[in-house]
């Protein structure tokens, strides 16, 4: 068995399915997922606004037309307002778990059931949180990052999962360039370039065997990070634990701050509408929750190697920027 097959295996056990299709990237992930469910040119997919523009682009790749939908305060797809953005031509159903909080997925698989829909999950934010004792990314499709900054890591890679194993064949066919059995050169559809390399496959099961280890230590930096920080900067409790995300009208500081000191905070993400290839600035992006949020979104880093005494910095330095202000 090839590295590539032993970590699919393995990943499907960590998730409790029968197995996954590993990919190069995240965003192949997203994107095989979409090409293998073969939907007519043109169907539509609901997309959060505040998510990675990842999620968006590979509903452009798939020649598909994504339907944006604003967050809630907690940065999550706003589920009261799915419903009234699904029409006749809606065929998909992605929600993203956002730095490490769950979309309820209970009302969103409720949502497909009415209309027919398939969903995906972008769990690549919240690799091993669980909803009502079922890992995310379980549900119907699941899309997951093994990029090096991620739970679950491997430098680069992508993990699609499912139980439905018509999609999966389809899609571990497409991603490695659609090649007929035996390998005879005759491509009968689309196909891409996805394959997983077995550097990248043995790195990644590494990771995956460390991860009860990783994520306690994550969970350990959050509650320095909740110790140490203002409440009013504080944002609801995460699932998992990929960054330490907060809230501030003094971001931009904050951010800058940290970065001049050699830490690697971040801005939050911007609206999809805002983005010029889905309209930009033809929309009417002000209005929207998500950008409010994405002008007061940033956060902390939150990595297994980050000492305690750096931790102490990074608090320091975002208490001093707020008590200047």
């Amino acid at each position: 068995m090839q590295p590539f097959e032993q970590l699919e295996q393995k990943y499907a056990d960590h998730l409790n399915i029968s197995s996954t299709v590993s990919v190069n990237t995240g965003t192949a992930a997203l994107h095989v997922a979409l090409e293998a469910l073969r939907l007519p040119e043109g169907s539509k997919v609901i997309v959060p606004e505040f998510t990675m523009y990842s999620s968006a682009l590979a509903v452009y790749y798939a020649r598909l037309t994504p339907t944006f939908v604003d967050c809630d305060n907690s940065l999550l797809i706003d589920i009261d307002k799915i419903e009234r953005a699904i029409d006749d031509d809606t065929r998909v159903l992605m929600v993203t778990h956002i730095y490490g909080r769950i979309v309820n997925m209970d009302k969103v698989m409720e949502l497909a059931a009415t209309y027919n829909l398939r969903v995906i999950e972008d769990a690549c934010e919240a690799q091993g949180a669980m909803w009502n004792n079922k890992p995310v990314g379980t549900f119907d499709i699941g899309c997951f990052s093994l990029y090096q900054n991620k739970i679950i890591n491997a430098e680069e890679g992508g993990i699609v999962a499912s139980d439905d194993q018509n999609f999966l064949d389809m899609a571990r066919n497409m991603k490695n360039m659609s090649f007929g059995h035996p390998h005879n050169y005759y491509h009968s559809q689309i196909g891409f370039n996805y394959r997983m390399t077995n550097s990248q496959a043995l790195l990644a099961i590494n990771s995956l065997e460390e991860y009860p280890h990783n994520a306690r230590k994550r969970r350990n930096i959050e509650k320095i990070y909740d110790s140490l920080l203002p409440e009013e900067i504080k944002l609801p409790a995460r699932s998992a634990v990929w960054v330490y995300d907060f809230q501030s009208e003094f971001k931009d500081e904050i951010v800058t701050t940290l970065n001049k000191a050699g830490y690697a905070a971040r801005h939050g993400f911007k609206p999809m509408s805002m983005m010029p290839l889905f309209g930009g600035e033809n929309n009417n992006y002000t209005e929207l929750n998500a950008y409010r949020k994405s002008k007061e979104i940033g956060y902390l880093p939150v990595h297994p190697e980050l000492k305690e005494n750096n931790i102490e910095e990074i608090c320091y330095i975002v208490n001093r920027v707020l008590e200047e202000r």
